[in-house]
């Protein structure tokens, strides 16, 4: 099994050093690893170009399949783990807007399919809003992206996808004539941006001072994704989305995802829980997993 996950990683990072990271192991266990891959397999499967690590022809194919395998093991364990979850439960979530619509959304279908009898409750909101109900036990989880992480008391987390977040418009946004637009070209303009003192807020206007520009001063704050949407559409606003979620909306011609990135900031979502939580209780746990499995 340790051979089609090695195979797996190395298709995916490439690195021995990266895949040895990923799967918790030395340098060491992953190079033997790929040396009796490469005993027993006839044909060549890797191949070696200065630090980097590349899959041949056959090696893909061998990497797709192990995918497949790797696959259906995870889903018969999240059956498993649904076997004990009983007939009934009651799960509540929360989470920031920008993750409902992507990585909420796939985590909850494919944990439907396995544990249709636990109900669901998805609270949305900021992570400081969000912060104070998983301490109170009034959610079980929360999801939110990261800035600057630090370890709440209480609190357990586990750092889901890493994905940027860039700048987003209207199809009819004035700034669109210019060939290249600059951050200071859209610090000047109209946006719509998270409350202010959330993590998200605060993260953005640090990103600018780094920069050296100033904060926005022409915003409408806004929690709500549609809302956000609806106003893009209305007036000539900038907002900053994830960008699978950016670029979902500009192949339906919603709106027009801009070459501008906040390098390194708000790029990781994590999964919160309180202490000891996921030991006594299956159904989170098994959410969890749900989460992990949709984030790859």
């Amino acid at each position: 099994m340790q051979h089609l996950r090695v195979l797996a990683a190395i298709d995916d990072l490439g690195l021995v050093s990266r895949v040895a990271d990923a799967l918790s192991l030395s340098q060491s266990a992953i190079s033997k690893q790929i040396a009796e891959i490469e005993g027993v397999v006839p044909n060549a499967v890797f191949y070696r170009e200065r630090n980097r690590l590349y899959l041949t022809t056959s090696g893909k194919r061998l990497a797709h399949h192990a995918k497949l395998v790797l696959a259906q093991l995870h889903a018969a364990e999240l059956e498993i783990q649904a076997l004990a979850l009983g007939e009934t439960g009651f799960l509540r979530v929360g989470s920031v807007t920008s993750l409902v619509p992507s990585l909420l959304s796939q985590a909850i279908t494919r944990f439907k399919a396995v544990a249709p009898q636990v109900s669901l409750a998805v609270v949305e909101g900021h992570f400081l809003s969000l912060h104070p109900l998983l301490a109170r036990g009034e959610i079980d989880l929360a999801l939110a992206r990261t800035w600057q992480p630090k370890k709440y008391s209480g609190i357990d987390m586990q750092i889901l996808s890493a994905e940027p977040v860039v700048a987003t418009c209207g199809r009819n946004h004035p700034l669109l004539s210019k060939r290249r637009l600059s951050w200071a070209e859209a610090c000047a303009g109209a946006w719509i941006l998270p409350e202010k003192n959330t993590v998200a807020r605060q993260a953005i206007e640090a990103f600018f001072a780094n920069k050296g520009l100033p904060s926005p001063h022409d915003v409408i704050e806004a929690q709500s994704l549609p809302l956000s949407l609806a106003l893009l559409q209305a007036m000539p606003r900038l907002c900053l989305l994830p960008e699978s979620l950016a670029l979902n909306y500009a192949a339906k011609g919603d709106l027009v995802a801009l070459d501008l990135r906040l390098e390194g900031v708000l790029v990781e979502a994590g999964c919160f829980w309180r202490e000891g939580h996921l030991a006594n209780n299956p159904a989170a746990r098994l959410f969890v997993d749900c989460l992990i499995a949709s984030s790859d």
